[in-house]
């Protein structure tokens, strides 16, 4: 009888901290609010996963990189932000002008090169192809407007907003 008592207690127990466990997982998402006003100095770059319940189970760490001068497929970007995206989800930063390079960590062929001015806004959607339900995914960034970004955002009830993170060594 003790033993019952105590597999039980033992099972509740974990039920719940599994249950807190993603309660706090939901709680530190930062729901997307509004867009950022363009500046004149910068350019703002958007980029988001649309939300797709049937490839919603993995996430995909996307790198930002810069090319020196013009871009050359001889010369190596410098890294400068990561971000992870999950299912309907986004980040945006503001870029100084030049040219950058969008990629899928891990994935060689989901490559994106882009420029960005100064007061331009730039919009990239990260786009998941599957054509069958078991097969490999593939993966690609697509340019998108202003108005489909938004579509996509009001389109699903919560679009959560996470933060680009530098990978560049701090300087000392």
């Amino acid at each position: 009888m003790n033993s019952k008592y105590n597999l039980s207690s033992f099972v509740i127990f974990i039920f719940f901290l599994i249950q807190f466990g993603f309660t706090m997982q939901c709680a530190e998402k930062k729901a997307f609010v509004k867009l950022e006003s363009k500046e004149n100095d910068s350019g703002l770059f958007y980029l988001i996963r649309p939300e797709h319940p049937s490839l919603a189970l993995w996430n995909y760490e996307c790198l930002l990189s810069r090319y020196p001068d013009k871009f050359s497929s001889q010369i190596q970007p410098t890294p400068l932000y990561k971000i992870e995206l999950e299912n309907g989800s986004l980040g945006y930063l503001r870029l100084q002008e030049g040219t950058y390079r969008l990629d899928v960590v891990g994935k060689e062929d989901a490559t994106k090169v882009f420029q960005i001015k100064r007061g331009e806004e730039k919009y990239f959607e990260l786009k998941i192809f599957s054509e069958s339900k078991i097969g490999k995914s593939e993966l690609t960034f697509r340019e998108i407007d202003k108005k489909a970004t938004l579509t996509e955002i009001l389109s699903t009830p919560i679009f959560v907003e996470h933060p680009f993170t530098s990978v560049q060594m701090p300087v000392e």
